[in-house]
């Protein structure tokens, strides 16, 4: 009897942990699918499309990696699978919100964004959810949290050898995520996945959400390590370069005002407008004066500091393609940048920004790239007006003035607007009887329409502070240089449904309008991409621009040529960048004349 009971209890615990095995691969499975529906349904697809496929399988892992560390973790299998099912819910939610409301996908760029969650952020992230709705649903999930840690019992023994063994290769797997190990590279290799680059959207049709994030994360290691193509560099080098105006005496040297005017095109490209002279009149005027034209962001909908980036530095970012938010992600003692080069020209440097100065982390990165002062929401005057949710344009352009007025040398601003930031849809004009009496465009009716009118409010409030900010600079009596632009375009959803864009394109696809007027600035009209902008201002206000600057302002006309040659060009210009980044660029350029110097030396002979 003993020998039987004793034989038969091993059995039971074989039987017991198989039990408990089947069940936890079942649930996996369970929170896999269930991660793939909602990866479907936040894409807006059919919700079991590329199902068991590699992607699938790769998305999974993550799932259930996550699910065995929380079991081994809180030792309760309801509990882990429900805290499993709402965090990878929560993920989906967001990813959705953040293709409505700015067409980009969640990426692992945003981990940078989590990890400077500051007041300012928070504020902002709040005009595009319902707290009425989060909080509720917050006190839910811990309430049924509590319960479940109370009520449900334990999955494993106390000592259970399976519970430590789950939890170890569950950090294991973390820990190599963390690191960007190899072997995970190689499951999530780019092939495997079907990763379409420059095309988020359809990396995540391919092999969704989660595969696209753990594939960033394997290659964010090497985010700023990319290689430099000297060749291509040294044939760059070769191009007419720009020589540049003489710099003027410190007593004629012309302020500087450069505007990065929030989320601002011109409506005039939807084919329901003919023409916004009426509602852009400064920016016509502005336009048929001075430099200017077309810009072409590095991003749509969103990501203002990307363009803001390149304007300042020069520094494509497409030269660095795992680089997401680049003061976040870029940080060293000294930045290069267009504002350095305005320092070393004897300029003051302000930048003055009416949001919180820790919102993309813009106090050290200002630092870096080489800002005198930082004027941030906090130094405005406490009745400083609103216009919808944020600081006005008039605000801005109040201090930018005030800040010209009380200047004893010459002096460059940089202002970022904030007036016209999103969303849309619920916006309380300070003016709401001027906003509605803004003519319908042709074919927008409803959603489309209000969102029309709040976004065109905001930007024509922008270009009658450019007129203002034109007049007060042309009414000093000393030179000036005014750079206008803006940032990028909004991501109106329910205006481009309505309202297509004359060229058929899709919003991230369009330019943004760029112009320069000034006291000795002439008419020319150019296309540019963002990181040329610094050549323009440079030259306008007849700065002696350093060599990058030269071999950008030579790029800059060869692309507009040569159109058989552009990819070199550009790939030129990006191994270029990463030298001039790294602070090697005027020792490879030496390097070179030396190496031309040789030669002539030796044919000589």
């Amino acid at each position: 009897m003993n020998q039987r009971q004793s034989s038969g209890r091993p059995m039971s615990r074989v039987g017991s942990g198989l039990i408990k095995a089947g069940l936890v691969v079942c649930l996996c499975i369970a929170l896999a699918c269930a991660s793939w529906i909602l990866d479907r349904a936040s894409l807006g697809i059919q919700l079991f499309t590329y199902g068991w496929s590699y992607g699938f399988w790769a998305n999974a892992a993550p799932v259930a990696v996550l699910f065995v560390l929380l079991l081994a973790l809180f030792n309760r299998v309801a509990l882990a699978g429900l805290v499993t099912l709402a965090l990878v819910f929560a993920l989906y939610v967001v990813n959705y919100l953040k293709l409505k409301y700015l067409a980009v996908p969640v990426s692992f760029g945003d981990v940078y964004l989590l990890e400077n969650v500051h007041l300012a952020t928070l504020r902002l992230l709040a005009d595009y959810v319902n707290p009425g709705l989060l909080i509720p649903v917050l006190l839910v999930a811990a309430a049924i949290f509590c319960v479940l840690v109370w009520k449900e019992r334990a999955f494993f023994n106390r000592r259970s050898m399976e519970r430590a063994g789950l939890g170890l290769a569950a950090i294991f797997f973390v820990i190599s995520l963390c690191m960007g190990a190899q072997w995970l590279g190689r499951v999530y290799g780019a092939k495997k996945l079907g990763v379409v680059p420059y095309a988020p959207n359809l990396t995540i049709l391919h092999a969704g959400l989660i595969s696209s994030l753990a594939y960033s994360d394997t290659e964010r290691v090497q985010a700023l390590a990319e290689s430099v193509d000297r060749a291509a560099v040294k044939a760059l080098l070769r191009l007419p370069q720009s020589a540049g105006s003489p710099t003027p005496a410190e007593s004629q040297r012309p302020d500087i005002v450069i505007v990065q005017s929030e989320s601002f095109f011109d409506p005039e490209i939807l084919a329901s407008l003919d023409e916004t002279r009426d509602l852009l009149p400064n920016l016509h005027q502005a336009l048929a004066q001075g430099i200017g034209g077309t810009m072409d962001p590095p991003t749509f909908g969103g990501g203002t500091l990307r363009t803001e980036f390149e304007v300042l530095t020069g520094i494509p970012l497409a030269a660095y393609p795992q680089v997401e938010f680049p003061y976040l992600q870029i940080s060293q003692e000294k930045i290069p940048s267009i504002i350095r080069v305005a320092d070393r020209a004897g300029y003051s440097t302000i930048a003055i920004h009416g949001n919180s100065g820790t919102f993309w982390n813009r106090s050290k990165a200002f630092q870096e790239i080489g800002f005198g002062q930082f004027l941030t929401k906090d130094d405005f005057p406490e009745n400083a007006p609103l216009d919808g949710v944020y600081l006005s344009d008039a605000a801005m352009t109040d201090e930018i003035i005030r800040k010209l007025a009380r200047a004893h040398s010459p002096t460059l601003i940089f202002a970022i607007s904030i007036e016209a930031h999103g969303p849309y849809l619920n916006d309380g004009a300070a003016a709401p009887a001027l906003r509605d009496a803004i003519p319908a465009p042709r074919g927008l009716h409803g959603a489309g329409l209000q969102e029309y009118r709040n976004y065109a409010y905001h930007i024509r409030n922008a270009d009658q502070q450019l007129g203002r900010l034109w007049k007060f600079l042309a009414g000093r009596h000393r030179p000036y240089v005014l750079m206008f632009y803006g940032d990028h375009l909004p991501y109106l959803q329910h205006v481009y449904k309505q309202s297509p864009f004359d060229d058929g394109l899709s919003g991230p696809r369009q330019f943004v309008p760029w112009v320069i007027v000034g006291s000795n600035v002439g008419h020319r009209m150019v296309h540019v991409r963002s990181w040329m902008m610094g050549s323009e201002i440079l030259k306008a206000a007849g700065i002696v621009p350093p060599a990058y600057y030269r071999v950008l302002a030579g790029a800059q006309s060869a692309l507009s040529k040569d159109t058989d040659h552009r990819q070199a060009i550009l790939e030129g210009v990006y191994s270029m960048a990463r030298l001039y980044l790294r602070g090697r660029l005027d020792e490879f350029m030496k390097a070179g004349q030396n190496e031309a110097s040789d030669v002539v030396t030796t044919n000589s002979r």
